[in-house]
């Protein structure tokens, strides 16, 4: 009280036109509201108007309020009447440092890339109140995705589709509510999960160009993607190879067809249908009686592959042809059993000795008087010995010296004549 009687008395003394706290002796400082900077030089009246010094404001506010003194432009920052909060006294344009809790509009009103620092080119392309994300005034890093990312504005051309999220009440910049991420994200989540804005598709991740909430389902995380195989008809390897996805186990048939091949479900790998077109194993890595229908109990026993008698269009009739130049190919007249008598692999030879021609089977059908030699001086005929290759050629000589041929006789007997 007493340094306000002081104050009366030392500003009724000079003209107040002039005075100020450059020009008087008195210490403003006394009253709690030291005169610094521009204030300094402003006319004491200019606040204490008539010479009234009780309630005289004491905050920015009380004077610059476009009344009494200049206030806030209309280009100003939605704020608290608090200037000094962010203001030096030395100008408007003076500034200490920004103190967002004084700050009442959305960011955006100053984040505009003018008054401050707006979205970056690489920003998410959204028109959600920057409070909605960003949480720190300190820094923009470490902004989280909430419930309630609106959609641009309808004049705006993002540079790619945003996402599309569902309806939600916007809320206040700097307004606490809880980091519910995503919720209400329905479509286009590639155009922030791109690598850039936020994480995109990892290096092993399934190769495909289909929007990613056509199989991620949850907001919350990555995993438990449910594959949506709609339109998928080719090229299955390129998932299931072991890594994206589930590939061949290891008692797979050994192929190097397409998947697609056989099978035909993209819910289930049951049921596929075998086309051996493509097959590169041996058949008994399937027919084994256990993955597929084996040998039957009465089946020839043999260690041959199944492919040596069988095609893959259907089991019979089974085509052999002996590749052995001890037997020569007897053709389809003849069956297995005729000499495989045991129905085994292995055959005995009827008579040894004249292996591996005819007569080793056939020498008991073998008659000597329908094979004559030569005429003279007496009919000699040939032996079994002679002719054991009933294949070859026989010669009718004239006499016993064999020099003469009076008849050659050739392929009389054919293997695949059906008949001698």
């Amino acid at each position: 009280m007493l340094s306000a009687i002081v104050a009366a008395g030392t500003l009724g003394t000079a003209p107040s036109h002039a005075q100020s706290a450059l020009t008087t002796s008195y210490n403003h400082f006394l009253t709690g509201f030291p005169l610094t900077g521009t204030h300094a030089s402003v006319p004491c009246t200019s606040c204490h108007v008539n010479g009234r010094f009780k309630n005289t404001p004491t905050q920015c506010g009380g004077c610059h309020n476009s009344m009494t003194a200049p206030g806030e432009p209309q280009s100003h920052p939605r704020t608290t009447d608090r200037c000094e909060s962010c203001h030096l006294t030395s100008t408007w344009r003076d500034m200490q440092f920004m103190d967002h809790n004084q700050a009442t509009g959305p960011c955006a009103s100053c984040h505009n890339g003018k008054l401050a620092l707006g979205k970056s080119d690489n920003h998410i392309v959204t028109a959600a109140p920057c409070g909605n994300c960003h949480r720190n005034t300190v820094s923009f890093a470490g902004a989280t995705v909430p419930a309630n990312a609106s959609v641009p504005n309808a004049g705006a051309a993002p540079k790619t589709a945003p996402p599309v999220v569902a309806a939600a009440p916007a809320a206040a910049a700097n307004t606490a509510r809880p980091d519910k991420i995503h919720a209400g994200v329905i479509d286009r989540c590639a155009s922030c999960h791109n690598g850039v804005a936020a994480p995109g598709k990892p290096p092993n991740h399934v190769v495909t160009n289909a929007p990613c909430e056509t199989c991620h389902k949850s907001i919350a995380t990555f995993a438990g993607a449910l594959m949506n195989h709609a339109g998928l008809i080719s090229n299955c390897a390129s998932c299931h190879q072991g890594g994206a996805a589930t590939g061949k186990p290891a008692n797979h048939i050994i192929t190097t067809a397409p998947c697609e091949t056989c099978h035909k479900s993209t819910v289930a790998f049951a049921g596929a249908r075998v086309d051996h077109t493509g097959t590169t194993g041996r058949c008994a890595g399937c027919h084994n009686g256990t993955m597929n229908e084996g040998k039957s109990p009465r089946h020839f026993i043999t260690v041959l592959p199944c492919d040596t008698c069988h095609r893959t269009a259907t089991w019979t009739p089974i085509s052999y042809r002996h590749a052995s130049p001890a037997y020569v190919n007897h053709g389809t007249g003849l069956g297995c059993t005729t000499c495989h008598v045991s129905n085994a692999q292995s055959v005995l030879w009827k008579f040894p000795s004249f292996r591996p021609g005819c007569a080793s089977c056939h020498v008991d059908k073998y008659r000597p008087i329908s094979h004559l030699k030569y005429e003279r001086p007496t009919k000699i005929y040939y032996t079994i010995a002679e002719l054991r290759d009933c294949t070859g050629a026989c010669h009718i000589f004239a006499d016993n010296t064999q020099k003469a041929i009076l008849t050659r006789r050739f392929g009389v007997h054919q293997a695949i004549g059906g008949g001698w």
